[in-house]
């Protein structure tokens, strides 16, 4: 399977597992789950803010800070989860005159 860069992550991950046989899904997704949020929760705004910079196109790192906003939010509102960085701090840090 090659990469296919219109599929989402988790659906290329389920797909994955469908390929390698596995047809009960829920520990797999659930343990994946498990780590993404730990991962999330200890994204520094540095991390974020070099993830966006890693992008030429000025219009699509504005979206990518608008969209990882509102993911964020979702980490904490939905989640409970508190990341260590949020599109805002990663903002204010990039407006910083250098």
């Amino acid at each position: 399977m090659g990469k296919r860069p219109t599929v989402h992550f988790l659906t290329a991950y389920v797909e994955y597992l469908w390929d390698q046989g596995i047809r009960s899904e829920e520990y797999y997704l659930g343990d994946a789950s498990r780590f993404l949020r730990f991962l999330l929760a200890s994204t520094t705004a540095d991390q974020v803010e070099r993830f966006i910079e890693s992008h030429r196109s000025p219009a699509y790192r504005a979206r990518l800070e608008k969209t990882l906003r509102k993911f964020f939010a979702f980490a904490q509102d939905k989640l409970a989860i508190e990341p260590a960085a949020t599109c805002a701090d990663t903002k204010k840090t990039r407006s910083r005159p250098g």
